[in-house]
């Protein structure tokens, strides 16, 4: 089973695909971030530019992913991703018009992903100003990722509602370092539960 974590920036998907990944053992793909993006994609970002460009390389990057875990997938495992076509899409929203159309051709390479479920993220602008700002990296400017995850989030949410797989959580209130809240994740996403590693006190 392929379950895609998606969402906005600062909204934890990182954070819960490592966590449900560990819970279930069966591996994880993330997208990265700084120290593993090539830094000129990161500056592109952050100066809105060469939309295609940093397009391409996400897509590229997702398809890589996919691809190597088709190799790991069987009955019985849950596999989770960072990152599916609805990513790809809900970026568009970050560039001119002009850009749209190669932007969704680009996208187009996502038709091959399917996963069978889309953990769709979303969040209060509090709840994500509160957790860049506690993460305190120096290559983030607050106010900038919350305007980002402001426009991102509805394109999430609107495109979501377009999916038969997707399902929409919102992280408001939870925290992925809580098993609670995982098991309400995992119940919310209608994954299959997974198989515990017993612990015995001597």
């Amino acid at each position: 089973m392929r379950v895609a974590i998606v969402g906005g920036p600062g909204v934890g998907k990182s954070t819960l695909v490592r966590q449900l990944a560990d819970l279930y053992h069966n591996g994880a793909y993330g997208e990265g971030e700084k120290g593993v993006w090539p830094v000129e994609v990161l500056e592109d970002i952050a100066a809105g530019r060469n939309a295609v460009g940093v397009t391409e390389y996400f897509a590229r990057l997702y398809d890589a992913n996919y691809r190597d875990a088709a190799g790991h997938d069987g009955p019985g495992r849950v596999i989770f991703f960072e990152g599916a076509r609805i990513t790809l899409e809900a970026h568009i929203a970050e560039y001119a018009p002009e850009h749209h159309e190669a932007l969704r051709r680009v996208a187009a390479v996502g038709d091959a992903w399917r996963p069978d479920r889309v953990i769709v993220l979303t969040s209060s602008s509090a709840t994500i100003e509160r957790h860049i700002r506690l993460r305190n990296r120096s290559h983030e400017d607050v106010e900038e990722m919350v305007r980002r995850f402001q426009l991102i989030d509805g394109e999430f949410r609107r495109l979501a509602a377009l999916d038969p797989n997707a399902v929409v959580i919102d992280r408001d209130g939870r925290e992925f370092h809580e098993r609670r809240d995982l098991l309400d994740i995992i119940q919310l996403a209608r994954l299959p539960m997974f198989t515990e590693i017993p612990y015995r006190r001597a």
